[in-house]
């Protein structure tokens, strides 16, 4: 195999890689699904010729016909759709659907996608998951008013603030603050549990997807990738408490 086409099969390998983890896959599907791609592009002679390894800043491959390549991972967050678009590339490819320059120009496509679901849509839908939450834990109908607004305010602030900059821990405690103190304010109006107004509050920005993927990533024996989201996930947990346990302090005192 010419060198240039080795390089190529790397190059491909690390954008999968890197679309997969920047959008919030999981460290060991990361892994698999680059190996795939390269035992798929070398064939016969893809037995010990080659290794991957990802870590939460970078991923990294290596074959017998090239020189040790990686790309950094600058930002993280949590797009879905992405992952399931980049799955179904892959597996195009694996299973011979879709030739690799074809594959690496369908990755290059999501990989300049940019796009996102309009603003007042993710609203519509933070404000049903604050509602749905307090009448899941008993809440009145008239606790709904305090919780979504408490909700939807907080994430609209924390995806204003993150657009700006990129301070991790303390745009989730600001958020949950300015949007637990107005939803405090229209519990004084009507509602009955200011307990339930806060979990309307914080329940939008709970990293619920950190959490799986690191207990993912800990049963697949990656033990450092693990530790690290579990860690993140809790720091953000605690910034989202910290932000309404001071709303009723300051308040409720």
């Amino acid at each position: 195999m010419k060198r240039e086409d080795d390089k190529f099969i790397i190059q491909t390998a690390l954008l999968t890689g890197k679309l997969l983890l920047e959008n919030g896959a999981e460290t060991a599907r990361v892994e698999d699904t680059m190996e795939r791609i390269i035992r798929k592009s070398l064939g016969s002679t893809a037995s010990k010729s080659y290794y991957t390894y990802v870590t939460l800043s970078g991923v990294f491959v290596r074959t017998d016909l090239a020189e040790n390549s990686f790309l950094r991972i600058d930002s993280r967050g949590y797009n879905l759709e992405k992952v399931v678009q980049v799955n179904q590339i892959s597996r195009d490819f694996t299973e011979g659907k879709t030739t690799l320059p074809e594959m690496k120009q369908r990755l290059e496509k999501v990989d300049a996608d940019t796009s996102r679901d309009a603003m007042w849509k993710q609203l519509f839908f933070t404000a049903l998951l604050s509602g749905a939450i307090v009448l899941i834990f008993g809440g009145r109908w008239s606790d709904l008013p305090s919780a979504i607004t408490g909700g939807v305010l907080a994430y609209f602030v924390f995806q204003k603030l993150t657009n700006m900059a990129d301070y991790p821990f303390i745009f989730e405690f600001l958020s949950t603050f300015i949007g637990g103190l107005f939803g405090y304010l229209v519990h004084q109006l009507m509602g009955s549990d200011i307990n339930l107004t806060m979990i309307g509050t914080v329940v939008p920005l709970v990293p619920g997807i950190g959490i799986t993927n690191a207990i993912r990533d800990l049963l697949a024996r990656h033990y450092i990738s693990g530790i690290i989201r579990l860690f993140e996930s809790l720091f953000v947990a605690a910034a989202l408490g910290c932000g309404v346990a001071l709303v009723i302090l300051l308040f409720n005192s």
